[in-house]
């Protein structure tokens, strides 16, 4: 695995340079004293047997227990240092991974997206694990070579080939199946991907028939994994095979040779058993590397994808903190796409907002209200035209600090596992102050009656393993979350889907005391009744502006809505609806 000077991820590890030359030292010292078998048999052979001298077998034995001693010392502390090394880069670059992962890069594929934590995982336990001792202990190989030089030169010349022949095959081995072996882990990625997203809704599939025609399609993309990893076997058998047998022969081999020495008299016994260790030193780093292409290759694409995250988390840029906004919010010519797309789905919106004022939005699905909603609090960034809040561009600001000040209600709402004070508090830490201030996003939004008939009330686990609440519970939850710490900008995308009409009634209050305290609400609605608590209606066709103005004059004007109809409306249940 080959990482080039110019990626984030080598920059973030240099600081352990020096770590790993001390590790690389260690290896040094492991192979020496992987000597010490070799060394001891020859001894035992040609002294001791001879001599028939106990002292000297107990001297020899207390020698190589003292270095083994040594050896399995310095093998713990190799292994505790790659644990430390593995922990400290996860320490420092997690968080900014996670971080970017949630801000959605443009540059990252979908599916990538899916496994980035996992490939957190994967290099850690690459640091810390058995593969990369071999990589160091591979380095000192010639080492081990030129020690079987100095007990014959027959010896060591046929470690030397025995070496590189494992070598050689073990490289065209990997080098005709790694762009198989790649597809392979891109399409089990896939398959990974598909099979959670089946799970997470795996009670609509199931109930509606779909679990079958599901299965199969994962089945498929596990067919075509394994069939990648088939061809990836076929590409590279005839080498694979080839080190097979040469690891089943090299042990006999390196005998043969040594006995056809001691027959020659240029050797002694011990000799020829030293050498069958030796060749077992040498051979096995580049055996296990040689059986590990697939892991490599893994921990290279988790590589590739940390550093393309890194590099994001790099280009972003500590911005100048504003002060709290308080003045109108500015919609000048916005054109705007989902992520990875060019094709704009709004186009020229423009409209201007003071503060305590409400502004409703409808139009007909389709017609881009979400996709506004997304535009204004900044989850999505204009490709054109400008949006500014208080006199100040939103790309200007750092988007953590302007996301104190906004509140946002999508229209599916997901809370986090924690408890429902953790939800509303979007998850500040506890104290005094975020604790008051909950407890006044719940009075604010009017949802005591939910947490009163909670099991633990604000401190209800929430999460798959905790309390379910109902869509509408939910709802008025996320509103609460949304007017926590009293926003000056609330964004409110179908907050009364999932109400009834005592739930309208209390969102309606809930508004009128934004508004009163001075913020503006942008209300996207299809429901006619709410447009009674708007000061200024938008109307939305095909990702444009149709009309917007003061809510009286903009209603006069479609056909759909007199003034008499909106008077009507105030009184009528929650079935009514606005299409434009």
């Amino acid at each position: 695995m080959k990482l080039s000077e110019n990626t984030y991820l080598l920059g973030e590890m240099r600081e352990f340079k020096p770590a790993f030359v001390g590790l690389l030292f260690f290896s040094f010292i492991t192979t020496l004293l992987f000597l010490v078998p070799s060394l001891f048999m020859q001894q035992v052979f040609e002294r001791v047997m001879q001599s028939r001298n106990t002292s000297t077998l107990i001297a020899l034995t207390s020698i190589v227990v003292f270095l083994t001693i040594i050896w399995t010392a310095l093998e713990v502390i190799r292994i505790k240092v790659l644990q430390r090394i593995s922990f400290s880069l996860d320490e420092k670059i997690s968080a900014r991974v996670f971080d970017g992962l949630n801000r959605q890069t443009d540059t990252l594929p979908a599916a990538s997206r899916g496994v980035i934590l996992q490939d957190l995982n994967t290099i850690r336990d690459f640091l810390s694990g058995y593969l990369i001792i071999q990589f160091l202990d591979a380095f000192w190989v010639p080492v081990i070579i030129l020690a079987g030089f100095m007990f014959h030169p027959m010896l060591g010349f046929a470690l030397f080939v025995v070496t590189t022949l494992v070598a050689v095959l073990a490289y065209f081995s990997q080098k005709f199946a790694q762009n198989d072996i790649k597809q392979s882990l891109v399409v089990s990625t896939q398959a990974a991907d598909l099979g959670r997203t089946i799970m997470q809704s795996a009670e609509t599939t199931r109930v509606m028939g779909m679990l079958p025609a599901l299965v199969e399609r994962w089945r498929a993309r596990q067919r075509e994994m394994i069939g990648w990893q088939q061809h990836a076997s076929v590409q590279s058998a005839i080498f694979v095979n080839t080190l097979r047998l040469v690891r089943h022969l090299y042990f006999p081999l390196m005998l043969v040779v040594g006995v056809i020495l001691f027959l020659s008299e240029q050797v002694g016994p011990g000799v020829i058993f030293g050498a069958c260790i030796l060749v077992g030193r040498t051979v096995a780093p580049v055996d296990a590397i040689a059986n590990s292409w697939r892991a490599i290759w893994n921990v290279r694409m988790s590589v590739e994808r940390l550093n393309m995250m890194l590099e994001q988390a790099a280009k972003r840029v500590q911005k100048v903190s504003l002060p709290r906004p308080a003045g109108a919010l500015v919609v000048s010519r916005v054109a705007a796409a989902p992520r990875n797309r060019d094709q704009a789905v709004l186009t020229d919106i423009s409209f201007s907002v003071e503060p305590g004022r409400v502004v409703g939005v409808v139009g007909a699905s389709g017609a881009g209200k979400s996709s506004l909603a997304r535009v204004l609090v900044g989850a999505w960034s204009p490709l054109r035209g400008s949006i500014s809040l208080d006199g100040n561009d939103i790309s200007h600001w750092d988007q953590d600090e302007l996301g104190r000040h906004i509140g946002y209600v999508p229209q599916d709402v997901e809370l986090l596992s924690g408890s429902v004070a953790e939800n509303i508090s979007r998850f500040d830490a506890r104290g005094l102050d975020t604790d008051s201030q909950v407890v006044a996003a719940v009075r604010l939004a009017g949802v005591q009656d939910i947490i009163v008939k909670l099991p633990e009330g604000l401190n209800t686990k929430l999460g798959p393993d905790g309390h379910t609440l109902s869509s509408g519970q939910r709802q008025r939850i996320a509103l609460a979350r949304a007017v926590y710490g009293s926003p000056r900008f609330v964004v409110l995308d179908e907050p009364n889907s999932n109400l009834d009409a005592a739930g309208e009634q209390q969102l309606a209050q809930t508004i009128e005391k934004l508004t009163n305290d001075n913020a503006i609400v942008i209300l996207i609605t299809h429901r006619m009744n709410m447009l009674s608590i708007c000061h200024h209606v938008l109307v939305m066709h095909s990702g444009t502006v149709q009309t917007f103005g003061e809510r009286d004059q903009v209603l006069d004007r479609l056909t759909n809505y007199r003034p008499k109809a909106l008077i009507a409306s105030s009184t009528a249940g929650p079935g009514n609806t606005v299409a434009a």
